[in-house]
């Protein structure tokens, strides 16, 4: 793939910014590239088969195949074999196509054989290929493969196997114009019915939001006013008593396409954005020697102990993680790499987080691949935003005296815990798929926030337990509980360090177990440390010396 990329680039001085179009310049490339010889199908025919054949192993009745015998491939394409073009079996048409594969596999390399199997060289030529034979569909009949089933899960059109092909034929519909792709859009909207359940309606704009945000370089906005009600309806995949009716996968699918269009609750002056806590005294920590004694947890580690008390001033606290629609913002900022930002340190490390453009794609997911130093300037740098006169009026949101940052461990720990104690951030029962992304749920990566009304304590924070760790101001020491606990209660205790010192994590991820989710658990990591499964949240409270 690399190297067709790097010929593309070198025929094309460019790569195209639209996916189906990068394929487009690839297969071409392949196909016209390859040797002439008499009697071999002309390039444009060559192309007609291939597609044929990718889109027969798309829709077998026994599910997508992706490995074939030369026979199987031929007895699909026999139809479509002009009589005579593919080498010198010219009367049997299965023959004729066997020819034809036989060569293909010669010529341009689309097609390669493992034994005595045939399949595509790469998956993606494959469904980019399939996509184009359903472009050469009449609407009706392409709608009718796609979206006819018995019963909803059974429509190609969602099924995962089909993702690509689907996204990748927008692109194909779109370069024969835009209408193209409205009909496809129209149809989906069209088999929704007039009253739609919310998982379908979810599903819909999960599915939507993907095919419009592939065709984005094109700058293309759906036109049917149905399209933006449903990405209105996607918002219950955020309402705890909604969003457990609906599919886990249908909820990540529509919280990402309503992320896309633009999601209401992002924004650091939007309401709800914060959560006020009134600040009091709990018990920090656990330990599990002694079950009459505070703070009693068979699974808590030497880490977490000794229990202590705290006493904390009231904070507010980011209802959920930065997420990449936020941090994006500080980057696209012409002052992100100010000095001032940057007094923790990092400045001399890349301003941007490890996989930065794949991550752009999901602006409703949790900023990951962050350091401790990119979470600490990018809380100086909304500390300032915040402190600026905002809208029309200059109003001045930031409260005097407060500032925006990193939330110390026991501030961290009351938000998830209360003067309760709570086990876990909803209470005392355990994670399930419904609560948290955590190993059991089986996401595998980072989710939109708010997806799991489950994991919601009582104030309303959401996020604390799994998806992600967030950093926490304190560095980290060994001692540090043992020196709380013999002062008593402290006030808004902090661990203090220098530029290198190691620094507490919080929360667990997405593939961790249960007991990581626990909210005295904690762990910690080098501040320069960046990874897949670490992020941040912020406080809006009193400054604080890291």
């Amino acid at each position: 793939m690399l190297t067709a990329l790097a010929v593309v680039h070198w025929n094309d001085k460019r790569l195209p910014e639209q996916r189906a179009e990068l394929y487009e310049s690839i297969v071409r490339w392949l196909i016209e590239a390859r040797e002439q010889r008499p009697g071999r199908e002309r390039a444009q025919r060559c192309r007609q088969l291939l597609a044929e054949l990718a889109l027969a192993m798309q829709t077998d009745p026994k599910g997508r195949q992706v490995q074939v015998t030369r026979r199987w491939a031929a007895e699909r394409i026999a139809p479509r074999c002009d009589r005579g073009q593919a080498g010198d079996a010219a009367g049997d048409p299965i023959e004729r196509a066997e020819c034809f594969l036989a060569a293909e596999e010669i010529d341009s390399g689309i097609l390669v054989r493992r034994g005595h199997q045939l399949r595509f060289w790469h998956l993606t030529f494959q469904e980019y290929l399939a996509a184009q034979a359903l472009a050469g569909r009449p609407d009706a009949e392409r709608a009718e493969l796609l979206l006819s089933a018995a019963g909803d899960n059974g429509a190609a059109l969602y099924r995962p196997e089909w993702r690509e092909t689907v996204l990748l034929l927008a692109g194909v519909l779109y370069l024969q114009g835009e209408d193209k792709v409205e009909c496809l859009i129209a149809a989906v909207l069209d088999r929704l019915g007039p009253t739609p359940t919310l998982a379908r309606q979810a599903r819909a704009a999960g599915l939507l939001g993907a095919l419009v945000r592939d065709l984005s370089p094109f700058g293309y906005r759906p036109a049917d006013p149905r399209y933006a009600l449903v990405l209105d309806a996607a918002l219950a995949v955020f309402d705890p008593v909604q969003a457990p009716a609906i599919p886990l996968a249908d909820r990540i699918a529509a919280a990402d396409a309503l992320a896309q269009a633009g999601d209401p609750r992002l924004g650091w002056t939007q309401p709800g954005r914060w959560v006020e806590l009134p600040g009091g005294r709990f018990a920090m920590g656990a330990q599990k020697q002694d079950r009459a004694a505070p703070g009693y947890d068979p699974e808590a580690d030497d880490a977490e102990a000794p229990v202590h008390s705290v006493t904390l001033a009231g904070f507010r606290i980011s209802r959920f993680p930065v997420t990449v629609q936020e941090f994006a913002e500080f980057l696209d900022d012409e002052d992100h790499a100010d000095p001032r930002w940057w007094q923790a340190g990092g400045a001399d490390e890349a301003v941007e987080p490890d996989n930065w453009e794949s991550q752009r794609a999901y602006p409703s997911r949790p900023v990951v691949h962050c350091s401790w130093y990119q979470a600490m300037a990018f809380c100086a740098w909304l500390s300032d935003k915040l402190a600026r006169p905002q809208g029309a009026k200059g109003t001045l949101w930031l409260p005097p005296g407060l500032v925006v940052r990193l939330p110390t461990e026991a501030e961290w720990e009351y938000a998830a815990r209360g003067e309760s104690g709570r086990r876990y951030p909803w209470g005392n029962e355990p994670p399930n798929a419904q609560r948290a992304n955590y190993g059991e749920t089986k996401v595998g990566h980072a989710t939109p926030v708010g997806i799991f009304p489950g994991d919601c304590t009582p104030d309303g924070v959401l996020d604390l337990a799994g998806n992600v760790w967030e950093w926490c101001l304190d560095a980290y020491r060994d001692d540090f509980y043992a020196e709380c606990h013999r002062q008593g209660a402290p006030a808004d205790p902090v661990a203090r360090g220098d530029g290198g010192s190691s620094r507490v994590l919080r929360g667990g991820a997405f593939f961790r177990v249960a007991r990581v989710l626990r909210s005295s658990n904690r762990i910690w990591d080098v501040p320069g440390f960046r990874y897949q499964t670490i992020g941040f949240r912020c406080v809006l409270a009193a400054p604080r010396q890291p």
